[in-house]
């Protein structure tokens, strides 16, 4: 790695220290902490639920804190957090719906990348990856692993993205295996990804990828 690539990494590095988020009797997440590189997946275990959507809003600077600091690049305002990080399929805030149709979480997905958007663009983006026979197939109905790889990528296409952070994968069901890896090839891109997953699935995870990051 030269020293381009070593600053652009840094400026995308996500510091957690002591992280709470306040709930209506008791906190949300209480003290959590953890470091994520730029250019890796980092494994956050979180209890499955309102603990994982609650860490995901603080990391992205979408709720205030009751405690603890989130940075990214080295920056904790929350205006820079919203516009660095992108969300990727937190249950009740940025999952697509289960009714919609392939074509229209793609082309809603697409949208909010700011690129075209068009039922051809649409075509073409299913076509791109032979899934052009799915495209009215309604989302709930799809793999597991094929939804969650195409909001990880679709997720990665927005400008102005350098974190994203992933809430929840294995609560579809699937081979996490899948999933991880997609999340691994946008990480080598130079993002940083983020993966709240239940603390099974991140014990599982460990024990599959052994040199990956895991808070």
């Amino acid at each position: 790695m030269n020293n381009r690539q070593a600053q652009v990494r840094s400026q995308r590095e996500v510091f957690a220290t002591g992280v709470t988020v306040a709930g209506t009797h008791e906190p949300f997440v209480d003290g959590v902490a953890f470091t994520a590189p730029g250019g890796a997946v980092t494994v956050v275990p979180c209890d499955p639920g309102l603990p994982q959507v609650a860490l995901a809003l603080a990391i992205g600077g979408r709720v205030a804190l009751a405690g603890g600091e989130i940075s990214v690049g080295g920056s904790t305002d929350r205006a820079d957090l919203q516009v660095r990080t992108r969300l990727v399929d937190v249950a009740d805030v940025t999952a697509p719906e289960d009714t919609l149709a392939l074509r229209a979480v793609v082309a809603e997905e697409l949208a909010l990348a700011e690129r075209p958007s068009s039922r051809a663009d649409v075509d073409t983006y299913l076509a791109d990856r032979d899934l052009s026979g799915l495209r009215q197939r309604r989302w709930e109905s799809l793999p597991a692993g094929l939804r969650t790889r195409l909001l990880i990528e679709l997720g990665s296409w927005h400008p102005r993205v350098r974190v994203l952070v992933l809430a929840g994968p294995d609560r579809h069901g699937g081979d996490v295996g899948e999933w991880f890896e997609s999340a691994r090839q946008v990480a080598d891109s130079g993002l940083t990804v983020i993966v709240l997953c239940s603390p099974a699935t991140a014990a599982a995870l460990q024990s599959l990828t052994p040199s990956g990051a895991f808070a």
